[in-house]
């Protein structure tokens, strides 16, 4: 029997590097077909944990000392305490369902937690295991990262850092990728002996600082900042403790010395093909000009808004991205939501509540004090205390991705993360229980075990859908941010699980389904799902506007108006809830609702909702002048001096419909003498137009031109003074006509000033002029 045991034990430690090596491996899945490759991950990550327990379950009698001391660590106490109060959430969620979706992925994340942690235990040389795993992968995401910029410089002689995405789905995953992999690169070259290994891995960090210096990201700038200053810390108090051994100082040059090489290539060769990492790094502020840190700052605060008001219960695991459109709803465009805080700490403290937030960040506080008392009182090596430290480094690289970015959605940074944090608590646990006696009960493991396994074969159920719907959402999201509907009718229903219920745009699923039945004219079907999409996300507003939409065809003007009225209060910067809303009050003639809506309308200035607001308004305008509208058209004309538009209706609200068109009826007429040489008649009917729309230069630059062309120079003089003078239309043109009444009245001097000002206002034709008097 013991020779039969040892035979298993020995069995499973082949077995056990191998899921580790498959778990560092989950960022390598590909979307398969889904909206975001995130899905199929959290799948394989799901369908991982299930084959570690079926491996525990059979080797549960030589894992008994693992298996225990990673669940009752502390770290793992806190953590499954989080989990617990996430799921609590489900019953207080703005969408429940997108609890489900969440703490099924929380779960998955905390069970690969504690199957790293029991696989790595008792696994021999489990540092330098970890480490070149970490290393080689590193050099996959390097080559792809390389080889995507040079196909740049191939293509278009440019690298565009935004596109550099790699092996993942965006540059800030890739970046932070790469750098939460340096210190454990560090820890092999700090302790290989072999010279040849040293260089091929400082080698290695090169070329991804290199790959940093172009992909761009500022916050894994200051990820790269934090690795130079606490890998020196670390080196500087070798040096001291170890009596002053200079080959410490020497180490830093690990990091350092490819760190130098890295910025000299990008300022040499890298910077004048679009990827200036300086001027980048430059950036780095948190200064509100910034449109990207303005933006967080913004989330931020509503977050801490939401959280002075909801201390203990906040809107739900993962329902953030719900609840934060109506915090940031007057700045979003489109249906473009904030989907996360861009901070994995304070979103969660928004979502579950202070408690929530604590509970979370107990376990990285767990992790610091474990290494802590690892490096302070245990006996371990230097070379394991030097390990722990460069794990805090890399916990510290994803503590600025967590509080900058969110990584907690991403399995590709969490599996990472879940390694740094397994390697501290099983040092630790390790560390404590040496030489005492571990009750191992073998009711809490085989409870432990089953109910692990069935809380994971339910949440594969969800994990499952969740993948199918994004596969399906790739169509339904193509044919909405297209407008179109090319989904036939008979895929309508099947096309998505019902989990999760809506986008990973946050639109409800429902409503987008609902627009194909309304395409169809199927009013009613149309209706009832978009009922449920309002249940869904009640604050985006998309299933009020097609709600609108469907009672304008009925024929039910006012039911649409209230709809529309909900969806343009609800995302005022939305320009089809405004268009939608202005249309439908245009309808149906209230002017008290175009009023109420002014200030939100046109708080952005959007050039669109200003014509669309005076065009309403004027044609709502009486023959009693409307003091308050009068006060907008000026402030319009204000901030669009130039657009034709603007000033036409401008002119309408000012001085009437009737007079505006009498004015053009002059103009024209005035054309005809001008262009048959009949000035003085020319300068009547454009004298005319003046009287009927003062507010038009074109007609007092026309009247002055036909003045001086006809020899009344005096009148010329004054009609295009009121130009200069009030008007200020800055064309250039005014001063030509006034400079030619100069050169006529036999006073080049003062007409040259003239000539040289049209010129400067990019009047071409004033060159000929100024050629001949003023050179």
């Amino acid at each position: 029997m013991a020779q039969k045991s040892n035979l298993n034990f020995d069995s499973f430690q082949l077995f056990s590097p191998l899921l580790v090596i498959l778990y560092l491996c989950i960022g390598f899945i590909p979307n398969l077909e889904a909206v975001d490759k995130i899905a199929p991950q959290w799948l394989v990550m799901n369908i991982l944990n299930l084959i570690s327990l079926i491996t525990f379950y059979n080797y549960r009698e030589k894992l008994s000392t693992p298996i225990t001391a990673t669940l009752f660590s502390g770290m793992s106490i806190s953590y499954i305490g989080f989990i617990l109060w996430a799921g609590f959430s489900y019953f207080y969620a703005i969408n429940p369902t997108e609890v489900l979706v969440n703490i099924t992925r929380q779960i998955n994340v905390i069970m690969m937690f504690l199957s790293m942690g029991i696989l790595l235990y008792n696994m021999k040389s489990k540092r330098t295991f970890v480490c070149w795993v970490i290393t080689t992968i590193s050099v996959i995401e390097i080559y792809y990262v390389l080889n995507e910029a040079l196909g740049m410089i191939n293509t278009t002689g440019f690298i565009t850092p935004g596109n550099l995405k790699g092996v993942t789905a965006n540059r800030n995953i890739t970046a932070f990728s790469l750098a939460i992999k340096i210190p454990f690169i560090l820890y092999l070259i700090n302790f290989l002996r072999k010279k040849i290994l040293k260089i091929a891995l400082i080698g290695l960090i090169f070329l991804i600082l290199v790959g940093l210096s172009m992909i761009q990201s500022r916050a894994a700038f200051i990820s790269v900042a934090l690795i130079l200053i606490a890998y020196t810390i670390l080196n500087i108090y070798l040096y001291f403790i170890e009596k002053k051994n200079i080959s410490r100082i020497l180490q830093i040059g690990s990091f350092l010395l490819p760190l130098t090489l890295a910025i000299i290539l990008n300022q040499t060769v890298i910077a004048d093909k679009g990827a200036d990492a300086i001027s980048r790094a430059s950036t780095i502020s948190i200064s509100t000009s910034d449109g990207s840190v303005n933006q967080r700052l913004r989330y931020y605060s509503d977050v801490f808004t939401h959280m002075k008001s909801n201390p203990v219960l906040g809107t739900g695991l993962g329902n953030w991205k719900i609840k934060s459109i109506e915090y940031d709803s007057p700045d979003i465009v489109g249906y473009i939501v904030p989907y996360h805080a861009h901070s994995d700490f304070i979103q969660l403290g928004a979502e579950l509540g202070f408690i929530g937030l604590l509970l979370y960040l107990s376990v990285f506080l767990w992790a610091i004090y474990y290494v802590y008392i690892l490096i302070r009182f245990s006996k371990i090596s230097v070379e394991e205390k030097m390990f722990l430290f460069l794990m805090i480094i890399a916990l510290g690289v994803y503590s600025i991705d967590a509080n900058l970015n969110f990584p907690i959605a991403r399995p590709q940074a969490l599996v990472v993360w879940t390694l740094i944090m397994t390697l501290i608590m099983t040092y630790y646990q390790q560390f404590k229980l040496q030489g005492k006696k571990i009750n191992t009960n073998s009711n809490i493991k085989l409870f432990f075990l089953f109910f692990s396994f069935t809380i994971l074969s339910l949440s594969l159920y969800i994990t499952n859908s969740v993948y199918k719907s994004l596969k399906g959402q790739m169509f339904l999201l193509q044919d909405f941010n297209s407008n179109q509907h090319n989904l036939p009718m008979n895929q309508i229903d099947t096309i998505v699980p019902e989990i999760p219920n809506i986008t990973v745009t946050t639109i409800p699923i429902n409503s987008i389904k609902a627009r194909y039945y309304f395409n169809a004219g199927k009013y009613e079907k149309a209706l009832a799902l978009l009922e449920n999409g309002t249940s869904a996300n009640p604050y985006l507003f998309y299933s009020e506007i097609l709600k609108s939409q469907i009672f304008q065809q009925q024929g039910k003007l006012d039911s649409a108006k209230v709809y529309a009225r909900k969806a343009f209060f609800g995302l005022p910067n939305n320009d089809l809830h405004a268009s939608r809303y202005l249309n439908l009050i245009s309808m149906t003639g209230d002017r008290k609702s175009l009023n109420e809506a002014f200030e939100l309308l046109t708080i952005k200035n959007k050039l669109n909702n200003w014509k669309n607001y005076l065009i309403i308004a004027s044609n709502f305008n009486g023959k009693t002048k409307d003091l308050n509208l009068i006060e907008n058209a000026n402030k319009a004309l204000k901030l669009f001096p130039q657009n034709g538009e603007i000033k036409r209706l401008h002119s309408k609200i000012l001085i009437g419909e009737e007079a505006l068109n009498q004015s053009v009826i002059n103009s024209n007429k005035g054309l005809e003498y001008f262009n048959k040489k009949e000035y003085q008649n020319a300068a009547i009917e454009f004298e005319k137009a003046i009287t009927f729309n003062p507010l038009d230069f074109a007609h007092y630059e026309n009247a002055a031109t036909a003045n001086y062309l006809s020899g009344n120079l005096n009148k010329g003089i004054e009609q295009i003074d009121k130009v200069i003078k009030e008007m200020n239309p800055l064309n250039g043109k005014c001063e030509y006509i006034k400079a030619l009444i100069y050169i006529r009245l036999g006073d080049p001097v003062g007409a040259c000033p003239l000539f040289k000002i049209a010129l400067d206002s990019g009047f071409v034709a004033a060159n000929e002029s100024y050629a001949q008097y003023c050179n």
